[in-house]
């Protein structure tokens, strides 16, 4: 990830690196759809703070080579996002680069490891705008009386990882899996919106950037805003 360009891919400009098996076509896509998901981020944020590279995949070998591990896509932190064969849209393109822009706006790694990843997550699930993700799935969710993670599972990366294994969220896409992981964090993130707005998420991790701890920074933002 670090030198793609030295890894066997090709440079169509210096923030997108692509497998070199793509038309000319593909890449024009890849880079639309790139586009259109930086559109999304924008409009959430109010501005883009982050200008990370793309690391685009289109065949199960370049995923392996780059370390997929079954997933979609990866931002990491501010610097690239690797996207699969599976994660050449928009809606993933705004998922990740939203971390990026959590990443970035709360200071970089030292700060942005003290925010909970329902909230990072959550975030991401908000602006991505997936159905898979949506309020609409968690009606469905509730509809089947599935179990679902409580928050204080899904602070720490690994209490994510638990988490999504618990609950099947590695499962994928297959039919009847609702993805209770992602949209549990959604759904609190917008339960906080509907309050806050996209300035509540900002306020958050500006405070966090200046050395307030999330809680303080979330029950001030919530405090506000409900007054």
């Amino acid at each position: 990830m670090w030198f793609p360009k030295a890894s066997g891919m090709d440079e169509v400009d210096p923030q997108l690196y692509v497998e070199p098996a793509m038309s000319a076509q593909q890449r024009h896509e890849v880079q639309r759809q790139i586009n259109a998901g930086r559109a999304v981020v924008e409009a959430f944020y109010g501005e883009i703070t982050t200008k990370p590279y793309f690391v685009a995949c289109l065949t199960a070998e370049c995923d392996d080579r780059f370390g997929s591990y079954g997933q979609r896509a990866a931002a990491y932190g501010d610097l690239a996002i690797r996207l699969s064969a599976k994660g050449l849209s928009a809606p993933v393109i705004a998922h990740e680069w939203s971390h990026a822009e959590l990443y970035h706006r709360a200071g970089g790694w030292w700060y942005a490891r003290k925010i909970p990843r329902w909230f990072d997550e959550g975030v991401a699930v908000v602006v991505a705008n997936e159905p898979r993700h949506s309020e609409a799935n968690w009606r469905e969710i509730e509809r089947h009386g599935l179990p679902i993670p409580k928050i204080d599972e899904l602070t720490s990366f690994s209490d994510w990882g638990a988490a999504v294994k618990k609950y099947g969220e590695t499962a994928g896409d297959v039919p009847g899996n609702l993805h209770v992981v992602y949209t549990t964090a959604g759904h609190q993130v917008r339960a906080f919106l509907s309050c806050a707005g996209p300035t509540g998420v900002a306020t958050v991790l500006g405070a966090v950037r200046s050395g307030t701890t999330f809680d303080d920074a979330y029950a001030m933002v919530t405090e506000t805003c409900a007054h």
